[in-house]
């Protein structure tokens, strides 16, 4: 069943996402006089196909939904063309016409997203608050003196009000290679300031775990167990659903991460656990924890207990007004394009890790852990991605929206068209980039699923 969910969340993200691209460049054609032939969601063999309209235009829905496509009169060239459509096809526009026509799918992506974000401000979405649960030994923000329990409060002078606030930030300075300030409140009021030196990670630093494993810090997570498994060395011991586990081998515990540290380095081996029951009364026990391998064939513990779930006060949800959303959708599509696009750069330079390319394996699982999660996450997840493929259809590679871009723009300059074989060269060698970027997004896909 969640299989069946995470495919039709899928469908549906892409099917919007094209839908929206394919509709601009068929708006701003058929605004031109441009006569639309076709318009596609899907690639292959037609499932529904219906023509409509003056110019009975073929609306089509193909069975392959990854991509889609507006043909249009005198696209391709080789078509006969009447004399009284010969100045409605695309070649007799001129080359500042079919710039914005290409240009509209882009566009239209980013206004998607723009929306799709403003939607998220509208409804609110849960958010955990950003308060340090662990650092870890030698890690930068240790480096920096940051403790668990301090809640961050703004990253470079800006306001954070989640987790994912301030990850987005240290994510964004590690990519531009910048340093970054702090400001967080302890647990007694006092107001501190932290400078964590990104430019000194390494190049390909930038990549999956990036803020645990560089900068060496986690959200918060209390280690109250939620659940105890039957038959576990945790039931045999008596821990009970509510016991906050306080220390392991007489070191404190700060959060459920550390905990699970603990547990997970210490199969087949003793250890002793100090809890407070959730009628306040301290205790001790010792368990040893099941010996498993994980996927790696690395022998890890396990004790049988599952998190509580999260308390009110660790959630953060801040929604906004009408006027309020649309410029959040706006500043926040504007940010993420950015970044994209920095990232993009970054990682043909060496600085971010190819590692972060997702393929349609990872994009369909995060649909549909996005979907299940609720409207506003799914929004969300609908703007990131859409970004990703208006920014990847900017790119200046032949075959892509970006290429013909490239092509009208020297046509403007040159006031003709380049040659055909110079085109049609340049196109095949698109598509190679093309297939070599899906490969490679196809391998890391493959690699998350054998090593998540």
């Amino acid at each position: 069943m969640q299989t069946l969910e995470t495919i039709g969340a899928f469908i549906l993200a892409i099917g919007i996402l094209v839908l929206v691209h394919e509709s601009g460049h068929f708006a701003v054609a058929k605004s031109m006089g441009v006569k639309v032939l076709k318009f596609s969601i899907g690639f292959g063999p037609t499932l529904i196909s219906r023509r409509w309209g003056r110019d009975q235009t073929e609306y089509v829905i193909a069975a392959l939904p990854l991509g889609g496509y507006v043909k249009m009169l005198g696209e391709q060239g080789g078509e006969p063309i009447s004399a009284e459509d010969s100045k409605r096809a695309f070649d007799a526009l001129a080359p500042g016409r079919r710039f914005l026509i290409a240009l509209a799918g882009p566009v239209a992506n980013l206004l998607l997203a723009v929306f799709a974000y403003a939607g998220v401000a509208w409804l609110g979405i849960p958010g955990l608050a950003p308060i340090v649960g662990l650092v870890q030994d030698h890690s930068l923000a240790a480096k920096a003196q940051l403790q668990p329990g301090e809640r961050i409060t703004k990253l470079n002078g800006r306001p954070v009000y989640t987790w994912e606030d301030m990850r987005l930030g240290l994510l964004s300075a590690a990519i531009a290679r910048t340093p970054v300030t702090l400001q967080t409140t302890r647990s007694d009021g006092a107001r501190v300031s932290h400078v964590l030196p990104l430019q000194t990670l390494p190049a390909d630093s930038v990549g999956p775990g990036f803020i645990r494993k560089w900068v060496g810090m986690e959200p918060y997570l209390p280690a109250v167990i939620g659940a105890v498994e039957p038959h576990s060395p945790a039931q045999r011991a008596g821990l009970q659903p509510g016991d906050r586990i306080v220390a392991v081998n007489g070191q404190h515990i700060s959060s459920w991460q550390n905990l699970a540290r603990q547990v997970v380095s210490h199969p087949d081996t003793v250890i002793h656990l100090r809890y407070v029951t959730a009628q306040g009364v301290a205790n001790a026990v010792s368990l040893t924890p099941q010996l498993f391998l994980d996927k790696s064939g690395k022998s890890v513990g396990r004790i049988g207990v599952v998190m509580a779930p999260l308390p009110k006060s660790l959630v953060v949800l801040r929604e906004r007004g009408p006027w309020e959303g649309l410029i959040y959708g706006a500043r926040t599509t504007w940010r993420m394009s950015f970044m994209t696009v920095e990232m993009i750069v970054r990682m043909v330079q060496g600085f971010v890790s190819p590692d972060n390319l997702s393929g349609v394996i990872t994009i369909a699982q995060f649909a549909g852990q996005s979907a299940q999660a609720g409207l506003a996450p799914f929004l969300s997840f609908l703007g990131l991605v859409s970004i990703s493929l208006g920014v990847l259809n900017l790119l200046p590679i032949p075959i892509l929206d970006g290429g013909h871009l490239v092509f009208y723009a020297i046509e403007m300059v040159r006031g003709k068209p380049l040659p055909a074989v110079v085109v049609q060269k340049a196109q095949q060698i698109g598509i190679v980039l093309l297939l070599m970027l899906m490969s490679f997004a196809f391998y890391n896909d493959i690699m998350r699923l054998l090593n998540p």
